[in-house]
């Protein structure tokens, strides 16, 4: 075949663009910044990723206390004695962390429940987060560190009658104070948990 004449068709060479410039790939500092994007958008997802098991992590714990708190309301009614729960601060380890105590009332005053030792042990409640207990009828409580000498007093107190202090518990971000969870319960013990503080048919 014969090919035509350069003045009908002029070739046009590959490394060419359309406007005579030579075609090139990425610079260095191109390379750099796309690295560097990609980095960043890692680090966001991980964050997020890690933040989602936290809040699982959270879900379950608030879950499970609701449990033991609906059981000691239970027990409370079938023993014909108050339990209830302490909240107060660990001084093991190098930070403070919340700890819940279950306790019974006997003659002798609050101490640890003498039956179903294994479902009353201690609670170590989870890092990372601050928390806001608030009862009826009662002033803003403070968490203080617990030392069984002193024979404190549970602050949510399920009654040998069935019935409860209405309150709640909250659960904050320590770093910036969100709402992350609160668990409340009326008088009757019945529990209600609001992610953020909001039933799910408010969302």
């Amino acid at each position: 075949m014969r090919r035509t004449a350069d003045s009908d068709f002029p070739l046009v060479s590959p490394r060419l663009t359309q406007r005579g410039a030579i075609a090139r790939g990425f610079s260095l500092i191109e390379l750099l910044v796309a690295v560097l994007i990609i980095v960043l958008l890692t680090g966001v997802v991980s964050l997020n990723v890690g933040r989602g098991g936290a809040d699982l992590g959270l879900e379950g714990e608030v879950r499970h206390l609701s449990g033991l708190l609906a059981f000691a309301s239970a027990e409370a009614g079938l023993s014909a004695a108050d339990h209830g729960l302490f909240i107060g601060l660990n001084s093991e380890g190098d930070e403070p962390r919340y700890q819940g105590i279950w306790m019974r009332r006997f003659d002798q005053g609050w101490a640890a429940p003498r039956g179903s030792a294994e479902v009353f042990a201690a609670l170590d409640l989870a890092e990372g987060y601050e928390l806001r207990l608030s009862l009826e009828g009662q002033p803003d409580l403070e968490f203080v560190f617990y030392e069984p000498e002193l024979k404190p007093v549970p602050q949510i107190m399920t009654w040998a009658g069935g019935e409860m202090t209405p309150g709640y518990l909250e659960w904050l971000d320590v770093r910036t104070g969100d709402l992350l969870y609160r668990l409340e319960w009326d008088l009757l013990g019945r529990m209600r948990l609001l992610p953020r503080g909001v039933a799910d048919d408010e969302n």
